[in-house]
């Protein structure tokens, strides 16, 4: 009787678990606002900045899904030069862009609008010093300079669906990126190669279909 009970509450919960994943979109959009936070050495030269994302993911089947990002820190390197322009010297900006290819895995779980995920892949880091735009005159930075490279990243996300049919839903994505740059000095970057670390934290809202 007493080994009975454990046979008898898997095969109650492993069932309840798979048919609670059943049912899935293919397509999901993702926006988010959050932070980026270097790490390690990293701090050496960069600092925490706002970040923003868009992210697509195309699901395979209730587990598997292939994921592709773009997401932009403003600020990080605390670029103060004064960068040369059509209209003269004006003080620069910079931009940390970073770009996730991978994927993820879906954990099943016996909630109807709770899921956690977690994934990894390959990233590429491009930084560059920005000049100041008002929107309506474009103004060429000629000493504004750039750098890049490719690493990994991992990441993992909780999400809780807002309606029944699991089409909006609100999340958490912590990330870690791991990747190399190297090319021209950008504000307290040094014109070296150099490995930086992130740990990024962004909140999101998302769409199914």
């Amino acid at each position: 009787m007493k080994r009975g009970i454990p046979l008898l509450f898997g095969c109650v919960l492993v069932p309840s678990v798979l048919f609670a994943q059943e049912s899935f979109h293919r397509s999901n959009i993702f926006v988010g606002l959050g932070a980026a936070i270097p790490v390690g050495s990293t701090t050496n030269y960069l600092d925490t900045a706002p970040l923003v994302s868009v992210g697509y993911g195309w699901r395979f089947n209730r587990f598997f899904q292939a994921d592709a990002g773009f997401q932009a820190a403003f600020g990080a390197a605390n670029n103060q030069n004064a960068e040369v322009t059509d209209f003269g010297a004006v003080q620069g900006g910079d931009h940390e862009f970073m770009i996730p290819l991978g994927g993820r895995i879906y954990l099943p779980l016996p909630f109807k609008r709770i899921e956690v995920s977690a994934g990894g892949g390959a990233a590429y880091l491009h930084y560059s010093e920005t000049i100041p735009s008002n929107g309506f005159i474009v103004s060429n930075c000629y000493s504004c300079t750039s750098r890049g490279g490719w690493g990994a990243y991992g990441m993992a996300n909780a999400s809780y669906f807002l309606d029944s049919n699991h089409t909006f839903h609100v999340g958490t994505t912590l990330q870690f990126i791991d990747a190399s740059t190297n090319g021209a000095a950008v504000a307290n970057i040094p014109p070296v190669r150099t490995t930086d670390h992130w740990t990024n934290v962004l909140f999101e809202f998302g769409l199914s279909f």
